[in-house]
């Protein structure tokens, strides 16, 4: 089922590189899970404390979309804000049926197929026109190169996958990028380039790397520009620094991906870092945020105060 799905894929032309949007940096957004921290800790008169998480919560990071109540004016509001601030807004869509099949820490079942395209309608509308950069589905193609759907759901998901970069790659001034997965997942990102066309990569700009995850800055940059060569060229690639100034954690402590101790913030988020083929550094992940209930962490995306002053502290700007 797998097989057939990628032989019966069109490869679509992408919108030139040159559609890049018009500001020149990025939007952070002052409602991040840290907030609530932030402001019980000025209450309280810790005021030291409050300025570490002060220097996350006013770094540009993403914004994720799960599919929940309130989703649709998040969006209109972050782009609406951004817009006035002559920013770049970083979305985060992450909201398949059966998402995180493989590492389950922030599984859930998600809407229908039909439901989904409806939502993924929906976030389009509420985008619009905006400058937004956008990421789409984090882990959910892995998920299928990494066998941990059914051929029945693998096949689901390539379609799905296919609409929700169709539907975004569409907008006008958007640039939408397809979640590729990272150096620890797959050393070598050659297998890689037949399933991210199959999804439709080819309709945005290109594709994500290190969501959510370690690996050193400099692996990803050339891991990210082997996959480029793989893919023809065209695609271009976002990374994640949120939390690998440390590179990844190898202790003993489990899920090694999952909160892991010891890590730090990792290069500030910029546009046009300077690789050849590199969109941007991003922080994809709200460092701010749990990665799930692992390691003494509470829910995944829930604000997690005490491991994001860990990695303030060890914060890496290079």
């Amino acid at each position: 089922m797998r097989t057939q799905a990628l032989r019966r894929t069109t490869i679509h032309r992408r919108k030139p590189c040159g559609s890049a949007p018009a500001p020149g940096r990025l939007y952070a957004d002052p409602d991040g899970p840290l907030a609530g921290a932030v402001a019980a800790l000025l209450a309280d008169g810790q005021r030291g404390a409050a300025a570490e998480l002060e220097r996350i919560t006013q770094t540009p990071s993403g914004i994720w979309l799960a599919g929940q109540p309130g989703d649709l004016n998040v969006v209109r509001q972050a782009t609406l804000a951004a817009a006035r601030a002559h920013a770049i807004p970083v979305l985060v869509v992450y909201n398949l049926p059966d998402r995180d099949a493989c590492g389950r820490l922030s599984a859930a079942g998600g809407p229908s197929q039909r439901g989904y395209e409806e939502w993924i309608g929906q976030v389009a509308a509420a985008i619009g026109a905006g400058d937004d950069l956008v990421v789409v589905e984090p882990d959910g193609l892995p998920d299928i190169v990494r066998g941990c759907l059914s051929p029945a759901q693998a096949a689901e998901r390539y379609r799905l996958l296919r609409y929700a970069m169709r539907r975004l790659g569409a907008l006008p001034r958007a640039r939408v990028y397809l979640d590729a997965g990272n150096p620890g997942m797959f050393a070598d990102p050659a297998p890689l380039a037949g399933p991210l066309k199959a999804a439709g990569v080819g309709y945005g700009r290109g594709f994500s790397a290190n969501v959510s995850n370690f690996q050193w800055t400099a692996d990803v940059v050339a891991w990210s520009q082997r996959l480029e060569r793989d893919l023809g060229d065209q695609a271009r690639a976002v990374i994640d620094t949120s939390r690998n100034g440390h590179g990844p954690y190898t202790g003993p402590d489990a899920p090694q991906w999952c909160n892991p101790p010891g890590r730090a913030l990792g290069p500030a988020p910029r546009l046009d870092p300077g690789p050849a083929g590199i969109d941007a550094y991003l922080w994809v992940k709200d460092p701010g945020a749990s990665d799930g209930v692992c390691n003494g962490g509470p829910a995944a995306g829930r604000g997690w105060a005490q491991y994001a002053q860990a990695l303030e502290r060890q914060r890496d700007d290079s």
